[in-house]
């Protein structure tokens, strides 16, 4: 396209070949987009029939179970028990011992979370903005004792 320029017309009003420029380049940015959309899609559509393509030739996988699925024969799951929630087994753990300072990383170790550190300690400083935690300088976190009225 370039080459085909009139370079003396170019020369004698520039601005005129700027936005004529610029506007093919948009052109072509929407063309681009277009075709980048429609790839996208293609490529969905083949990677849904190479897994079916898989599923015919070795069977349809088992659905995975969670982490925390209640094993068989347990008798609380079975009773509708519902697993305490993360900050609640925090803020257990902490106040048995109220005076004690803890890092975040004991805190998931003492629950066995220690590949979960990181949410952990999100869930302390969430309870630290809620004033059941008090975050202390270094991050350690201590329990928030109750207001007497």
């Amino acid at each position: 396209m370039i080459e085909t320029l009139p370079w003396e017309e170019v020369a004698g009003n520039p601005d005129k070949y700027i936005q004529l420029l610029d506007e093919r380049e948009a052109e072509l940015q929407r063309d681009l987009f277009k075709v980048r959309q429609e790839l996208r899609v293609v490529r969905l559509v083949k990677k849904q029939m190479e897994v079916t393509d898989e599923w015919r030739t070795s069977g349809i996988p088992d659905q995975r179970k969670a982490e925390s699925a209640p094993e068989e024969g347990d008798a609380s799951a079975a009773d509708g028990f519902q697993p305490l929630t993360r900050k609640t087994r925090i803020m257990r753990l902490i106040g048995q011992d109220p005076q004690r300072q803890w890092k975040a990383l004991e805190v998931a170790s003492a629950l066995n979370e220690t590949d979960k550190i990181k949410s952990v300690r999100v869930a302390m400083d969430e309870l630290s903005r809620t004033g059941s935690l008090i975050k202390l300088p270094n991050a350690y976190y201590q329990y928030a004792q109750p207001q007497q009225n």
